[in-house]
């Protein structure tokens, strides 16, 4: 399936179906491979009735699809997918007060999530096979800098 880079949230419906906590973390994993409900039950350690209740809502409202049906051991399998990478809702649905908040929430969303990556990464994945210091720096990279607030609303804008 071909995502979409961003999907602009056009109504409170869709902005209602993303909003919920546990569809924000179904997502980061839907975002980036499909999965099934099991498989999503398993990583939120969660029953998978409450998964699947909440995948029919993000379908609903065309937040993700299903990708693929598979049959093993006589069960159908299904796999959804997030229809984008991202979800920035419409201009029109949100005050810049709750904008402003719902890009806060996302952003540590994220920042969830790759701790949770590292904390789970084998720990073969951290072993410097080299002794040349210059190779240690691709291991990981992560910038930060300092704005005024105007030029990060500009950075926020273009990267929207």
């Amino acid at each position: 399936m071909n995502q979409k880079p961003i999907l602009i949230i056009e109504t409170y419906d869709q902005l209602k179906a993303i909003s919920d906590p546990l569809r924000t973390k179904m997502l980061i994993f839907l975002v980036e491979q499909p999965h099934t409900g099991h498989m999503l039950a398993n990583e939120l350690n969660l029953s998978r009735a409450k998964i699947l209740y909440h995948l029919r809502e993000l379908e609903k409202h065309g937040i993700i699809k299903l990708v693929k049906k598979e049959e093993r051991g006589g069960n159908i399998l299904k796999y959804y997918q997030a229809v984008a990478r991202g979800f920035i809702p419409a201009d029109h649905l949100l005050s810049y007060v709750e904008s402003k908040e719902a890009t806060r929430q996302s952003f540590l969303e994220v920042i969830n999530r790759a701790k949770t990556r590292v904390l789970t990464a084998p720990e073969q994945s951290f072993e410097l096979n080299s002794s040349n210091v210059e190779e240690w720096l691709n291991m990981s990279i992560q910038r930060e800098f300092s704005l005024s607030k105007e030029r990060f609303l500009e950075f926020t804008r273009q990267y929207r």
